[in-house]
């Protein structure tokens, strides 16, 4: 195996040790885990009993193609190279009108959706809609600004009163609330909510809008297709399909009542025309019957007879030009006007069908236009190219008008000239028979252009009765057998997954923003100092444990650490052990005053200095006299043997106390009377421990880092803040402190650090005063990551 070999496999390792480390710390937390499920699911279970179930509604609609969409001309072959004319343009109009706040309106009012009514069930409200099944009706009459608020509570008491809102009221008759003026139909017929509150709720028609636009969906079936498939979803399956087939059918009335404007303009401009003719007709009969008995006449000859046919005829045919002209020019006004939304005049006696196909295109493009001007503004793409096609049409239907115009004045200028030949063969007949031709000739032409009309009438009135929309209702509305809408399935899943996923996301997050030491690794990633020992948490409260528990783990621990020490200056005989930390409270006093108890339960003989000299610990913890100590040696008060005391927990070992806390500790540790006393003392003892400020704070240990041979640097345990070692890596760096080392103090194994560490020992632990005590095995749920 080369070295390669060995890289890739040190590398596959760490990569399973990091995940097995991921693991396990997640699973530590399987109880929130599994209590997060359980809360989850049950509020999955709340959320599909509090929510109301929609069904899905469809029906399917065909938008017929409009069969006139074509015309002739070479500009409109450019127009629908450019897919201005497209099915595709057609149907986004359709699906805007379908869409319309105009048709909601409509269908409101159809069905008598502006009022609500619910009855209370145990989770959740229920809606009602069958009007045979409810007790009564209101409807309101006048409404304020409280109306569309809260929740009218009425139990129908009898087919006569109701309570409302706790007062009894009669029906039908208006009521004044403080929700505006109402008024309640009773409805006989079915009592099966009597005595039985029910909740009614009056909808603002825009707010009610809003709603219903986004439930509702049209689309077309496919790209090509013009069958359009409208869903909507709705709680009570009935309701959505009423919704559905009324909103068809007011769509289908619109269209007709657009396409009947223009017959209706047809219609008025003969009804107009047929009330003068009806007068200019009696009044030429008139005439004739004046004259006829004013010179005794009864009949003409057969020559006058047949000549006055061809007059008449010549006549009618010179009355429908001038019609046919009068409607072409009044066309052109129309189109030369530009006005958006006029109606279109009449085409009366117009047979040309290019120009008649022009003028319906034309018509139908401006219904179109206006439907849509309904629910989107001018500017709109649609709007646009709806525009384009009108501008178009105009122009195809004025240069029709004016080719057909000048045909017609042709014409009219032959009838014109045959009409002055028959007037000069007039005056060669006999004078009385000529007046009678003259007063025939006039009612015969007002009565050829009265049928004509009648007859134009007619056609119009039966258009008017027989026209149908463009669209058909290919399947009426039809609704599902199972609500769409909560799917229980997907919705427990759901919360199942947020359940799972919630306390593993809070699980990240907390180590995310965690700033504090946690696990070895987290120390070795900043600096490549030493860890000597790594010390449990402890619940006992004795401070020299490793004489009172010496089975126990921290026990072990001590002495794992005493025997590591032999390694660091194993040159050296007489050893000087600093202890220190980056701040107060991690431990440094528990382990320096242990470790010298162990090392003196070897046999060795061991002194521990209480150098911290602010916040003196260790003589309470022991319960020794502080009245003399360093502080006296040092300002020359005392003598090394007033100083010097004996542990009495442990043979061989002996404790400098503080004594009384001075004003000025640096400038004492550098009087050069602790030189002499540290001389001294390695005469006399194997091992001299020092319990030193920590370096964070004050200088003292840096002061003191010249005696000793080994410094040990305390980390705690979810204490020590991970900055703080780089503090550390600083000073091993720059080789401030001899010999420097790291104990890892505190390890709360009870936490997801504890899999995987420290079971070896086969102790129980827990917490309590920062120190451990021995304890029962600790049993865990997941034996094999103890391995």
């Amino acid at each position: 195996m080369n070295i390669e070999d060995i890289e890739n496999l040190v590398s596959k390792e760490e990569k399973g040790a990091d995940f097995r480390e991921i693991l396990i710390r997640y699973l530590y937390y399987w109880k929130w885990i599994l209590l997060s499920l359980v809360v989850f699911l049950i509020l999955g279970y709340v959320y599909i009993k509090t929510t109301t179930p929609l069904y899905q509604i469809e029906t399917d609609l065909l938008i017929k193609q409009d069969k006139n969409n074509s015309s002739s001309g070479a500009e409109d072959d450019v127009l629908k190279s450019l897919n201005l004319f497209s099915t595709n343009k057609i149907i986004d109009n359709e699906i805007q009108i379908l869409k319309s706040y105009s048709l909601f309106e409509k269908v409101v009012k159809d069905l008598d959706l502006d009022v609500s009514y619910y009855i209370n069930g145990s989770a959740r409200k229920y809606p009602l809609y069958e009007n045979a099944s409810l007790p009564f009706r209101i409807k309101l009459l006048s409404p304020n600004s409280n109306s569309y608020g809260e929740f009218l509570k009425l139990v129908p008491l009898s087919s006569t009163v109701v309570e409302l809102n706790g007062k009894k009221v009669p029906v039908d008759r208006p009521i004044q609330t403080a929700w505006g003026t109402i008024i309640i139909s009773p409805n006989r017929s079915h009592n099966i909510y009597l005595n039985k509150e029910i909740d009614v709720k009056f909808n603002r028609l825009g707010d009610f809008f809003q709603e219903y636009s986004k439930i509702l969906a049209i689309n077309p079936a496919s790209k090509d297709a013009t069958v359009l498939i409208i869903t909507y979803q709705d709680a009570i399956p009935k309701r959505g399909e009423d919704i559905l087939n009324a909103l068809v059918k007011e769509y289908n009335n619109a269209a007709i009542e657009d396409k009947n404007k223009v017959i209706a303009s047809t219609l008025f401009f003969i009804e107009d025309r047929l009330k003068k003719l009806s007068e200019e007709l009696g009044s030429a009969e008139n005439k004739v019957e004046d004259y006829k008995s004013k010179n005794r006449i009864t009949d003409i000859s057969a020559q006058s007879q047949i000549f006055l046919q061809s007059v008449q005829q010549n006549d009618a045919d010179l009355g429908k030009l001038k019609i046919q002209i009068s409607v072409l020019r009044n066309l052109l006004n129309y189109i030369s006007a530009d006005n958006e939304q006029g109606k279109l005049p009449s085409m009366l006696g117009i047979e040309d069908p290019t120009l008649l196909g022009l003028v319906t295109q034309l018509a139908d493009t401006k219904l179109k236009r206006e439907s849509l001007l309904q629910t989107v503004p001018k500017t709109n793409p649609l709007v646009t190219s709806l525009d384009d096609q009108i501008n178009s049409l105009k122009n195809n239907i004025t240069q029709s008008v004016k080719n057909l115009e000048s045909a017609l004045l042709i014409t009219q200028q032959q009838l014109s000239s045959k009409n002055r030949r028959f007037e000069s063969v007039i005056g060669e007949v006999p004078s009385k028979e000529r007046g009678l031709i003259d007063v025939m000739r006039q009612q015969d032409i007002k009565n050829t252009l009265f049928t004509f009309l009648l007859q134009k009438r007619e056609e119009q009135e039966l258009s008017l009765a027989s026209n149908l929309a463009d669209s058909r209702t290919v399947d009426p509305a039809r609704s599902t057998s199972h609500p769409v809408k909560p799917v229980k399935q997907v919705v427990m899943l759901i919360f199942f997954m947020l359940g799972f996923l919630m306390p593993l996301i809070i699980i990240y997050l907390r180590s995310l923003i965690n700033n504090r030491v946690t696990k070895r690794s987290d120390i070795e990633k900043i600096t490549n100092a030493p860890i000597l020992a790594e010390i449990a948490q402890s619940e006992e409260s004795s401070q020299l444990i490793v004489v009172e528990k010496p089975r126990s783990m921290v026990a072990e621990q001590i002495r794992a650490f005493r025997t590591n020490l032999e390694f660091v200056s194993s040159e050296v005989k007489n050893k000087t052990l600093l202890f220190t930390s980056s701040v107060s409270g991690e431990g440094k006093s528990f382990v320096s005053l242990n470790l010298g108890a162990s090392i003196a339960m070897s046999g060795k003989k061991v002194v521990i200095l209480e150098l911290d000299l602010r916040k003196p610990k260790l003589h309470l913890s022991l319960n020794i006299h502080n009245d003399k100590g360093l502080s006296n040696y040092l300002i020359d008060t005392a003598n090394y043997e007033d100083i010097l005391k004996e542990i009495p927990q442990q043979p061989n070992y002996y404790i400098i106390t503080s004594g009384p806390i001075p004003p000025n500790p640096a400038e004492l540790l550098l009087n050069g009377r602790i030189d002499d006393l540290f001389a001294r003392l390695r005469n006399e003892f194997d091992y001299v421990i020092i319990d030193a400020p920590p370096v964070g704070l004050v200088t003292d240990a840096q002061i003191l880092s010249k005696f000793a041979h080994v410094t040990a640097f305390i980390i705690r345990h979810n204490y020590t803040l991970k900055n703080q070692i780089y503090r550390i890596d600083e000073l091993y760096k720059g080789k401030k402190f001899a010999n420097i080392s790291l104990v890892f103090n505190a390890i709360d194994y009870n936490s997801s650090y504890g899999y995987g560490y420290g079971y070896g020992y086969g102790y129980g632990h827990g917490y309590a005063g920062g120190y451990y005590t021995e304890d029962k095995p600790r049993k865990s749920f997941f034996p094999k990551f103890k391995k």
